[in-house]
């Protein structure tokens, strides 16, 4: 799929997602430092995804993002679900080329982002490790590093892909990719990390690790013997239900000869946030993870009778078709 390339609706460059749950104590550091990095403030997306705290996160969050994020959002769940589910709903509303998650904790040090991002030249995900040569961590104890080891020992066991650390919360994804992939997660707890990988690695992305600088921050919501166990059963649960070929349906719309080439903005300013655009040599595909072949006719429909000129149709992909894209 040379001939093809994707499309983004935000003229930001990278959408930085971080869920947060009961974190007024710890989440202000972590957005005070995101706002003095060099990547101007406008090109930056920060999505707070609040996971039903019942403390001052949201007030907060967004007091920061009104000061120093114009391009930010802060997204209100009800109610507590997970980090998996936060992750998930995040990473649907971002709408740049780059997707990265970390955690509200800043754990890991933020110089791990411009390894990252080049690493996204040539890699579809890039993972952050503390088990690898160069990286550094401060802080944790024996009984989390025997842990955090084991976990990722016993799913190395279980998969084929080769992550030493999968649950470090720093990670940096081709946008289109990470949509692809959360769109299929299941998983609401700390077992996603896994997941996301797992099914990563099932259909063809390329994943790499960095070194990171970690540090151990004080007041972790984390049991570790009672989240590992659960994450592991959940991994469990998904790996018995999980199929092995992906498919993302959508509306593929044919470029009208007499207008040229389909106005961009007028069609990404149609389509959701949460869809996937892909523009070929002829065609302008728009690709919606979740939903079903009979969703996506009825959302074809409603473009059709906007824009009658066009020439609209149903379009589907496997997720090893959308691996071969060019970044």
């Amino acid at each position: 799929m040379t001939d093809c390339h994707f499309l983004f609706q935000s003229a930001t460059k990278i959408s930085i997602i971080i869920p947060a749950y009961n974190e007024e104590e710890r989440i202000l550091p972590l957005l005070q430092k995101l706002a003095t990095l060099q990547t101007p403030s406008e090109a930056i997306e920060l999505i707070i995804v609040d996971d039903g705290s019942s403390d001052r996160t949201s007030d907060l969050c967004r007091q920061e993002i009104e000061h120093q994020f114009p391009r930010g959002k802060l997204i209100t769940l009800e109610k507590n679900s997970g980090k998996g589910n936060a992750l998930r709903t995040g990473v649907a509303a971002a709408s740049s080329p780059v997707v990265m998650t970390m955690d509200a904790d800043m754990a890991t040090d933020l110089s791990a982002m411009e390894p990252a991002i080049k690493g996204l030249q040539e890699y579809h995900i890039v993972v952050g490790s503390r088990s690898i040569e160069g990286s550094q961590t401060q802080g944790t104890s024996t009984t989390r590093r025997f842990v955090t080891i084991g976990f990722s020992f016993f799913l190395r066991l279980l998969t084929r892909h080769r992550v030493s650390d999968t649950q470090c919360g720093f990670k940096a994804y081709r946008s289109p990719v990470a949509k692809m992939l959360f769109s299929s997660s299941r998983v609401k707890g700390f077992a996603q990390d896994a997941e996301i990988l797992d099914l990563a690695y099932r259909h063809n992305f390329s994943i790499f690790e960095i070194p990171v600088r970690w540090t151990s921050i004080p007041g972790s919501k984390v049991n570790l013997i009672r989240d590992s166990l659960s994450s592991f059963l959940e991994f469990i649960w998904y790996r018995m239900r999980t199929s092995k070929t992906k498919k993302i349906y959508g509306v593929r719309i044919l470029n009208n000869e007499s207008k040229g080439e389909i106005g961009e903005s007028e069609i990404l300013s149609f389509f959701s946030p949460v869809n996937i655009y892909l523009r070929c040599r002829s065609t302008t595909d728009i690709l919606m993870p979740g939903l079903d072949r009979p969703a996506t006719q009825i959302i074809a429909d409603s473009f059709q009778r906007r824009y009658p000129d066009y020439e609209v149709c149903n379009c589907s992909y496997t997720f090893r078709d959308l691996a071969s894209v060019g970044n």
